[in-house]
């Protein structure tokens, strides 16, 4: 008798909670940035979080969604970069003759492409396949360095 009587409870207690996010705008936004952020739409998710949060500065999940959006947007960032001046540097090997001019371009491009690397937050949650393309781009700019400078 007294454990149905506390599943009751418990049941109503959660019904409440429930309730509360499914009425609330705030907790139903931060709710909708939590999804866009699941699905890979970092920016969506960030904008509609900070919004959410600048309202209501009490909303921990808007906080932590616009948190860790910024983190994978900067991840986003670096991987884009990374492949673009990968191509560069693919491009100035493909000549026969690479000047000390374009040596001393690609040097930088490493060095500063591995410093960013350095600066990047670990992501905490579920994008993995961020934090893993961010590290098979630094790797292939630390060989690059390794190969043509020490």
């Amino acid at each position: 008798m007294k454990k149905s009587i506390y599943f009751f409870i418990f049941l109503f207690f959660l019904l409440i909670v429930a309730s509360f996010f499914i009425f609330s705008n705030s907790y139903s936004k931060s709710f909708q940035a939590r999804v866009l952020y699941t699905i890979g739409d970092y920016n969506k998710a960030y904008n509609l979080a900070r919004d959410v949060y600048l309202k209501d500065s009490y909303n921990r999940m808007a906080l932590t969604v616009m948190n860790q959006s910024k983190i994978a947007l900067k991840y986003q960032k670096y991987i884009k970069d990374g492949k673009k001046y990968l191509k560069i540097i693919e491009k100035i090997s493909g000549d026969k003759n690479i000047s000390d001019q374009d040596l001393a371009k690609i040097k930088i491009i490493c060095e500063v492409m591995a410093g960013e690397y350095k600066k990047l937050q670990p992501i905490l949650l579920s994008v993995s396949s961020l934090s893993n393309n961010a590290l098979e781009i630094n790797k292939k700019f630390n060989k690059i360095y390794e190969e043509l400078f020490k």
